[in-house]
C-alpha cells in the first residue's frame, strides 16, 4: 500500500466528506454538456469542524459517436 493509499484511507475513515451542487446538462451536436458547481466539504467527526472547504466549477463536453437504434420492420 502507498503511502496516498493509506492517507485517503485515513481521511475517509476519520472524516466526514460532503458533497453538493448543481448541475445544468444540455444535449448538443454531437453529445452533451455539463455545467455546473461542486461545493465539498471535509468534516472532522471527532471534533465537530471543517477541515477544509473547496468550491470547483465543471465545465464538460462529452462526445457521443454513431448511434444506431434498430426498427422493427413492418411487413
Amino acid at each position: 500500500m502507498s503511502i496516498v493509499d493509506e492517507l485517503i484511507e485515513n481521511l475517509v475513515e476519520r472524516n466526514a466528506i460532503l458533497l453538493n451542487g448543481t448541475f445544468k446538462i444540455a444535449v448538443v451536436d454531437g453529445g452533451l454538456t455539463v455545467k455546473g458547481t461542486i461545493n465539498s466539504t471535509v468534516r472532522d467527526d471527532n471534533k465537530k469542524r471543517d477541515i477544509l472547504k473547496v468550491t470547483a466549477p465543471v465545465d464538460a463536453r462529452i462526445g457521443v459517436g454513431e448511434l444506431v437504434i434498430p426498427l422493427p420492420q413492418i411487413k
